[in-house]
C-alpha cells in the first residue's frame, strides 16, 4: 500500500473546502503549511488508499466540514471492518463453552490430564485475538464454561461493558508500540552509522 503524502493531505483539505464554504480558511502560507503538517502528522501512518476512502466516507455523511478526528474515525472503521463484532465474539465464546466444560471434566483424572490439557489449549489458541482480551487465559475460559445460566446473564453484561474498553486499550497499546518503534528506528540507524564512522 502507498503511504499518504502531504500532497494527499492538501487534496483532502481542498475537497472539504469545495464542499463546505469557509472551511479551513488560512490567512497565510505559514498557516496553510501548519494545517497540512498537522494533518500529515496524524495520518502519515495510514495507507493512502484507506485515507482516500475515509475522506470520501466522511464527506458523504457530513453535515458540517469534517475534522481530522472524523477522518481518523472513518479510517478506524475501515481498518476494523473484518474484525468480529462484540455480538459475534460472545457467540464464539458460547459456542466453545460446552466443549470446554466437557473436556475440563477429564482434568480430574491423572490418566486423561495431559490429553485434556492439550485439547483445551488448542481450543483457547483458536479463539479470536479480540476475544482473548476478555478471556485472558485457559483458566478463565474454564471458569466461564462452568457458570450457571443465571451467572452467565451477569457475565454477558460484563462482557459487553468491558469489550469496548479492552479494544480501545489494546489499540492504544499497539499505537504506542508502533510510535516507539518509529522513534527508535532512526536512533538505531544513527548508532550504526556512528559505529561505522568510529571504525574508520
Amino acid at each position: 500500500m502507498t503511504p499518504v503524502t502531504q500532497n494527499d493531505i492538501f487534496t483532502y483539505i481542498y475537497k472539504i473546502q469545495l464542499n463546505f464554504d469557509n472551511s479551513y480558511q488560512t490567512s497565510s502560507a505559514n498557516e496553510r503549511t501548519l494545517l497540512i503538517a498537522s494533518w500529515y502528522e496524524i495520518l502519515c501512518d495510514y495507507p493512502k488508499e484507506i485515507c482516500d476512502k475515509a475522506v470520501t466516507n466522511a464527506l458523504r455523511k457530513a453535515k458540517f466540514a469534517p475534522r481530522i478526528g472524523d477522518i481518523v474515525e472513518e479510517i478506524e472503521k475501515l481498518l476494523n471492518a473484518d474484525k468480529k463484532s462484540d455480538e459475534q465474539l460472545w457467540a464464539e465464546l458460547m459456542d466453545v463453552c460446552p466443549k470446554v466444560y466437557d473436556i475440563s471434566r477429564y482434568l480430574h483424572y491423572e490418566q486423561y490430564f495431559n490429553n485434556a490439557t492439550k485439547k483445551l489449549n488448542e481450543i483457547y489458541d483458536g479463539l479470536s485475538d479480540d476475544l482473548k482480551l476478555f478471556v485472558v487465559n485457559l483458566s478463565t475460559l474454564i471458569e466461564i464454561s462452568e457458570l450457571t445460566p443465571d451467572n452467565l446473564v451477569y457475565e454477558r453484561a460484563r462482557f459487553f461493558r468491558q469489550m469496548p474498553i479492552l479494544r480501545k486499550h489494546d489499540s492504544d497499546a499497539q499505537s504506542a508500540k508502533a510510535f516507539l518503534a518509529a522513534v527508535e528506528k532512526p536512533k538505531k540507524i544513527a548508532a550504526k552509522s556512528s559505529k561505522k564512522d568510529d571504525k574508520k
